[in-house]
């Protein structure tokens, strides 16, 4: 992010991160049976990555739809994490979705011989490039809209502004993660 007012979003995403990480200590620590239980290093990072995120939303302000959609999903998720402080592993639902589609193409290519093989071929050569574009395009719009919080329910455009928008603030974000890091050492 450039501009005149870099400095001052990085300042109140750090003031926000601070407070956030305090809130999201206090909540674990409450939820726990006893004061002495400490935090694993897994939940130590979600909570860090879902603190981020929020200072970032809450630095942003208004303008732009992402904050609001970080800011309202960290809430409805706020409520159920707190009881636990765990959330599931999400490494491996996705392995296991990898897993399936593996399985899945290489049971289709042993069922479909030879002769689907070729039928593929002469059915995408008939295709024109035109479509081939469109194809792929929708493909990444479809893919950037899962990317960007909110980004669900925009038009291209607007998703395209949002996501300018968010990967601006990203790159703050990890600016000053990065001068935290550097600070610790």
């Amino acid at each position: 992010m450039r501009g005149p007012n870099a400095g001052a979003f990085q300042q109140s995403f750090l003031k926000n991160l601070i407070l956030s990480l305090q809130a999201c200590s206090e909540a674990c620590v409450s939820s726990s049976r006893s004061a002495s239980a400490v935090m694993s290093l897994q939940e130590r990072k979600r909570a860090i990555k879902s603190s981020a995120d929020i200072a970032m939303a809450a630095a942003r302000g208004g303008g732009a739809r992402w904050p609001r959609a970080i800011l309202a999903s960290s809430s409805s998720s706020l409520s159920s994490r707190a009881a636990t402080c765990k959330s599931p592993p999400a490494g491996k639902v996705h392995r296991c979705k990898r897993f399936v589609r593996r399985c899945f193409h290489a049971r289709r290519s042993r069922h479909g011989g030879a002769g689907a093989c070729s039928r593929a071929r002469t059915a995408t050569a008939m295709v024109t490039s035109g479509e081939v574009a469109r194809r792929l395009v929708r493909k990444r719009t479809k893919v950037l809209r899962k990317m960007i919080p909110g980004g669900e329910l925009l038009d291209e455009i607007s998703l395209l502004q949002e996501a300018m928008d968010y990967v601006a603030h990203l790159h703050a974000q990890v600016d000053v993660l990065r001068r935290i890091s550097n600070a610790v050492r």
